[in-house]
Parts: C-alpha cells; sequence; structure tokens
C-alpha cells in the first residue's frame, strides 16, 4: 500500500513540474539531469506542434543530425523539415525508456521516441530509437547532435 501511495504522490508531483513524458529511472535525480529531461520534453513538444521557433532555441548552431534514413542535416535543414505541413498532423510523441548521462556541461540521452501522427487523413505510427547529445551555454541545453534509427513498432501509449 505504502508503494502505491508514493507512486501516486510521485505522478502528481511529477505532473505538476510539467513533465509531459515518462520518467525513466534512469534520468539524474539532480537539477541537471532535471533540466535534460524538460528540454526533452519541449523538444517533442515543438516538433508536435511544428513549433520552428521553440526549435531554433532548442537546437545548436553546429547541430548534426543522422536520420534514420542515413541522411545528414544540419540546423537550416532540420528546422526546415519540422516547418508546418497542412497535410501532416503529429498527434502525439512520447519519449520512453529515457536514460541521461551527465558530463559537465554536456550530456548524452537515449531514448525510445514513439510517434502517432495522421498523414493524408490516415493514422501513421513510428518508433525510432535516438542518441543526443546536448550541451548546456549559458544556462541552457541544447541539442547539438542526433542519431536515430526506426525501432520495431509498438503500441503508444
Amino acid at each position: 500500500m505504502k508503494k502505491y501511495v508514493f507512486a501516486v504522490v510521485l505522478t502528481a508531483l511529477l505532473a505538476a513540474v510539467g513533465f509531459s513524458q515518462t520518467v525513466a529511472k534512469d534520468v539524474p535525480v539532480t537539477q541537471e539531469g532535471r533540466e535534460v529531461f524538460a528540454t526533452l520534453t519541449r523538444w517533442a513538444d515543438a516538433v508536435r506542434d511544428r513549433d520552428t521557433t521553440a526549435l531554433e532555441r532548442l537546437f545548436a548552431e553546429e547541430l548534426i543530425i543522422t536520420t534514420y534514413d542515413g541522411q545528414v542535416r544540419g540546423k537550416a535543414e532540420e528546422l526546415e523539415a519540422l516547418k508546418p505541413n497542412p497535410s501532416r498532423k503529429t498527434v502525439s510523441i512520447v519519449n520512453e525508456d529515457v536514460k541521461v548521462s551527465l558530463y559537465g556541461t554536456s550530456a548524452v540521452v537515449t531514448a525510445l521516441m514513439k510517434i502517432h501522427s495522421r498523414a493524408d487523413e490516415r493514422d501513421v505510427r513510428s518508433a525510432f530509437r535516438y542518441t543526443a547529445v546536448l550541451i548546456n551555454r549559458e544556462g541552457r541545453w541544447q541539442i547539438a547532435a542526433l542519431q536515430s534509427i526506426r525501432a520495431p513498432e509498438a503500441k503508444s501509449k
């Protein structure tokens, strides 16, 4: 019973501070760990909403992305790829199995990202495993590098 009450209280506290994604046991319980996780949450929300203004702040100038199909893009190309598109709407993005390793002003994150979108009136569900490198500049975490691979299709929450 005590474990159940603790889980309910912990869930309520995390909801109260604005975490919209699953918290993994491997996210360091430090201020920096919480800030990195919050950055991932803002990134997922900005991608879902195709909010290029928010993405501009979340991406480091030297951003390098290697996509699941082997393309390599910089910040400008990624922002272009994530512009609003009337024929595609992202319904939800959920990060699961998040692991954060902190190295001073850098962090390495691995996670499973599940995406539910609608393209041309049909539901599309996909999953990607990714590794991201974040850097802390002037007190703000930014994504500097990202590589993703397709993961086996899994049911989204």
